[in-house]
């Protein structure tokens, strides 16, 4: 008797905690976003180039990309 008690009380918990569950929808605004946050990841690369800046900054160095080459590239100046 006990075994069917446990059983119909799980069957029970089991049943309410799938039917309290709801489809997650994004919404427009989000897709939006999802989408041009995707679309640097094409998978396009660059060429790096770097050098030293002048002083009084030369402990600085510049970076400028180029595209085609096998590197991410974030560019900078001095």
């Amino acid at each position: 008797m006990k075994l069917v008690f446990a059983s119909a009380f799980a069957l029970v918990a089991g049943y309410s905690v799938y039917a309290s569950q709801k489809k997650v929808e994004m919404s427009d605004l989000a897709m939006a976003n999802v989408e041009a946050l995707a679309q640097n990841e094409s998978g396009e690369k660059y060429t790096k180039l770097t050098g030293q800046c002048p002083d009084p900054i030369s402990y600085k160095r510049w970076v400028s990309c180029k595209r085609g080459g096998k590197e991410e590239c974030y560019p900078s100046d001095c």
